[in-house]
């Protein structure tokens, strides 16, 4: 690709290293409206040696952040600082057209061609090994179901794991600020025996969040850019403090995925996949690190039931609510309700997770909950996202709802809001598919120590899945990973 070819061209500069700070900047030209500022920094907290992390891996990071908006920018040519060589160059730009697939598969216009091409004409700047010195493990940590689950089973499983949670406060989300956030975080370290670190960054504030819907992409930009940023900072944060394996929380529901004209179409939230984990994972093992989770077997509607039956100490604590505004949760979004309805399948009442049964139901009683988005691809030929909703509903009546909300203040004009609701879903005559159970071909993604474990904890309590739809997309998840780190694999091998 040459220059003039290029809708974009972008300049990385070398990462600056302070003493707790990094910095990361950019020219790009012409200027995108994509970028409200062209850089963005990562502050430490004082006790992590950000000076153990080699230039090599800073470069690295900074790659895993800003490739997807690459793909927004397509097409789009980019300058390194450094020397890669061509094996890595080929697996960053096979990683940018997989995320260029996606934002055309949920409405981006499609562009002929590569989504990136890199330059890389400066400096060598070869992988260095960072070393493992003690033998734990660090995990990306929110406060929703998702990391707490994966933190609890780590504390089971592992000993003392570093948590690391990162703070972007931005004007247009309220996920990072506000006492139901500085609660879980406050608490986790006193319920299970964690240690837990805070990363602070600009990141977030610099790019427009709505960019990428101006060319009908339904996914925001966020949505391409957060869980990066996570990844980015829990890897540093980990080899920092001499900790070799890292771990993020990615629950079933996004690894499903569908061949569509020979690609492999994901879920929107495809950051988190275990296609961009695993492929990520290959590249790190160069640095002496690793990349995965624990929660890719389990469906949401296990994870959160499983959440409070194992770790009830935690599960009060669920920060999980994007739009709450400083609460620990709004109780009028469609993350609410499907917490709120899940919480009731289990017999638990939903102000536990601080959520108002009473709000949240008056709110969805009027309208059918929709987890069906403009511009998402169907990912399974018969399951829907809601028929995990449609399932509980069904089996839990009004009179069950009454005695989970017996000491609520508002139980009337709940249950009544509830039997307006499952009157409506028992009307629509659905019937949904059994619960397809937990996808066990995910657990192969796990080192030995975790799998067998892991195995025999999630068999307490779930059945492994018979969906050969499932299984096939695991298979198209390993073949999709494997494509994309081969250029890795093949320099390996030579």
């Amino acid at each position: 690709m040459r220059a003039r070819e290029a809708a974009h061209r972008v300049r990385l500069h070398a990462p600056r290293v302070g003493e707790t700070e990094v910095e990361f900047g950019w020219d790009i030209e012409p200027n995108s409206e994509l970028y409200e500022k062209n850089g963005f920094r990562l502050s430490f907290p004082p006790e992590l040696d950000i000076a153990a992390v080699p230039q090599a891996l800073w470069l690295r990071l900074a790659l895993i952040c800003l490739h997807t908006q690459w793909a927004l920018l397509r097409p789009c040519l980019v300058e390194l600082p450094y020397y890669i060589g061509p094996a890595e160059r080929e697996f960053w730009q096979r990683m940018t057209d997989t995320a260029a697939i996606q934002i055309v598969a949920y409405g981006g216009e499609a562009r002929p061609g590569r989504a990136v091409e890199l330059h890389d004409d400066g400096p060598a700047l070869p992988p260095t090994k960072v070393p493992d010195t003690n033998g734990r493990v660090a995990a990306a940590f929110s406060g929703g179901k998702d990391s707490l689950i994966q933190a609890g089973l780590l504390a089971e499983l592992t000993e003392l794991p570093l948590l690391v949670t990162t703070t972007s406060v931005v004007t247009w989300n309220s996920d990072h600020f506000g006492a139901g956030r500085e609660r879980v975080l406050s608490e986790v370290t006193r319920r299970l025996p964690v240690e837990l670190v805070e990363v602070h960054s600009d990141y977030r504030t610099a790019w427009d969040n709505e960019f990428s819907r101006a060319e009908g992409c339904s996914l925001s930009v966020n949505e391409l850019s957060d869980v990066l940023l996570y990844q980015a900072t829990t890897l540093a944060a980990a080899a920092a403090s001499g900790i070799g394996r890292s771990f993020q929380a990615a629950e079933a529901d996004l690894q499903y995925n569908a061949s569509a004209r020979g690609e492999v179409i994901q879920h929107g939230h495809f950051v988190s996949s275990a296609v961009t984990h695993t492929a990520l994972d290959r590249l790190l093992r160069r640095f002496g690190l690793r990349l995965g989770s624990l929660t890719y077997p389990l469906h949401t509607d296990q994870i959160q039931p499983f959440l409070w039956r194992r770790y009830p100490e935690v599960a009060e604590l669920q920060f999980s609510c994007w739009a709450a505004n400083g609460a620990q949760a709004c109780s009028t979004c469609q993350q609410c309700i499907e917490i709120t309805i899940l919480l009731l399948g289990e017999g638990i009442s939903p102000r536990r997770a601080g959520i108002d049964p009473a709000r949240v139901l008056a709110e969805w009683a009027p309208r059918q909950p929709d987890l069906r988005r403009q511009n998402r691809p169907r990912l399974h030929p018969l399951r829907l996202p809601r028929d995990k909703t449609v399932r509980i509903i069904q089996a839990t009546s009004a009179e069950r709802v009454a005695a989970i909300l017996a000491d609520d203040p508002r139980v009337e004009e709940s249950v009544e809001s509830y039997r307006q609701l499952r009157a409506r879903v028992l009307n629509e005559n659905e019937s949904p598919l059994p619960h397809p159970g937990y996808i066990a071909g995910f657990l192969d993604r796990l080192d030995d120590d975790l799998r067998e474990p892991l195995r025999a904890i999630f068999d307490e309590s779930f059945t492994p899945s018979n969906d050969p739809e499932l299984a096939a997309m695991c298979r198209r998840s390993e073949s999709l990973s494997r494509w994309i780190a081969d250029p890795l694999i093949s320099a390996e091998r030579a």
